[in-house]
């Protein structure tokens, strides 16, 4: 299987985007196969994203090159996102 890519929009000195953080960081642990990757939306591929995306609020997940969730989010609805993926690409 193919790595998943996800890339985390978000800045350090977000609360928000911590507990997010925290949360990715446990599922990347159950699904080896994603890469997590974290760019903040004040530097020049961060701003590019946002910009491609239309984000607006932070935290971001794009997962795929397709914007999945955006602000408040589980670390079940992150689950959720990467398994309709993973399902979605077995066919």
């Amino acid at each position: 299987m193919s790595a998943m890519e996800v890339i985390f929009v978000a800045k350090a000195d977000c609360g928000n985007c911590e507990r997010v953080r925290q949360a990715l960081t446990r599922v990347h642990h159950e699904y080896r196969h994603v890469e997590v990757r974290e760019v903040d939306p004040d530097e020049p591929e961060g701003h590019s994203l946002a910009t491609k995306h239309g984000i607006i609020m932070l935290p971001a997940l794009i997962v795929d090159e397709r914007l999945r969730l955006v602000g408040e989010m589980s670390e079940k609805e992150i689950r959720h996102e990467i398994e309709k993926l993973r399902r979605n690409s077995r066919h």
